[in-house]
């Protein structure tokens, strides 16, 4: 199989040649430093290390970066346009700098080494912490204050930000990406960052537009959260989604509850926790670790192994290496 054969079967619940192996979004600077330093490029290092996924970025700012700031209404966003993702050519605007690639970017690649494309694109909860970002300083308590304050025009303004990620995929799609992850943290240590409640009545049905129109163009959809998110795994389950990741075992997430209540043709994305595991262990520890997890994960159902978060700068590039060594030894079926 090539490599986006091989994550396309296993994305269909179809057994492939091996596991897949996957990099989740990008590298942090420090670490992509370390990669060019020692390879020469990280594309020498997906192909010394079979990664059968690269990933472009989709733009996280629907009504631009200048019209973002803390302490706004809902309601002033919500007069604001939203920028034309067919005039602004989302498919081939960075999200941020030189920090990922763009979605073109990721095609060129991937279609030259015929690895399967992903495409990073935001959910309604994430876009919306963007909104109230300010010089670097995180939107996360704005928004949230805005979920319970200003909850009738928030279940408004999601559901455009919905409309707008969905086309921002659907040019995606159409530049040539074949997989959709998208992005929306909802969970933090052991618990979710909003009552469930609120993620039934604002979240969902704003999620469930983005997932129904990608489902409509026949393309697979995995949902990257961080944190822990069992409390509304049911509608995770609901929302009918082709994969999640990282299921977070360092936040309380556990590998056999998901598949549990996802089945076993969900796609698990994840098994090597940034964290816990990555920053913490050495080279045999972390051989260990991807020994326990491809025995938990492999057996169960689908299965694309890749880190919890982007590789981060304290991570030392031997024990990444040594994950990924491991991983290929043991993804054979």
């Amino acid at each position: 199989m090539t490599a986006r054969e091989r994550v396309l079967t296993t994305l269909s619940g179809q057994p492939p040649d091996r596991v897949p192996l996957n990099v989740f979004a990008g590298w942090n600077p420090g670490a992509a430093s370390k990669v060019a330093r020692k390879w020469g490029s990280l594309p020498a290092w997906y192909n010394r290390f079979g990664i059968d996924v690269v990933t472009g970025v989709l733009p996280r700012f629907p009504f631009g970066r200048e019209a973002s700031g803390a302490g706004r209404e809902v309601e002033e966003f919500l007069s604001l346009p939203t920028i034309d993702p067919v005039a602004s050519d989302a498919a081939g605007s960075p999200c941020d700098g030189s920090l990922f690639p763009t979605v073109r970017d990721a095609v060129a690649w991937g279609r030259e080494s015929d690895r399967a494309v992903f495409v990073h694109a935001w959910g309604v909860f994430e876009m919306s912490q963007f909104l109230y970002e300010v010089s670097g300083r995180p939107g996360t308590e704005d928004a949230l204050l805005s979920m319970i304050a200003e909850k009738d025009t928030v279940g408004e303004l999601f559901l455009r930000l919905a409309d707008w990620s969905a086309d921002c995929i659907e040019l995606a799609l159409d530049a040539g990406a074949d997989v959709v992850e998208l992005s929306d943290d909802w969970g933090q240590q052991n618990t979710m960052l909003f009552s469930p409640q609120l993620w039934w009545d604002l979240v969902y049905p704003a999620t469930k537009r983005i997932v129904d129109r990608t489902k409509a163009r026949k393309a697979p959809v995995i949902l990257h959260s961080d944190g822990d998110i069992s409390r509304v795994l049911d509608g995770v389950h609901k929302l009918g989604l082709t994969g999640l990741h990282p299921v977070q075992e360092s936040a309380g997430m556990d590998f056999n509850h998901v598949r549990q209540v996802l089945g076993d043709r969900c796609c698990i994305m994840g098994g090597l926790d940034t964290v816990s595991s990555l920053p913490n262990m050495n080279v045999d520890q972390i051989r260990d670790e991807v020994d326990r997890v491809f025995s938990l994960l492999k057996p169960s159902g689908p299965f694309i192994f890749a880190g919890s978060h982007m590789f981060q700068d304290d991570a030392d590039l031997s024990v990444i290496e040594a994950a990924y060594d491991r991983a290929l030894t043991r993804a054979a079926f």
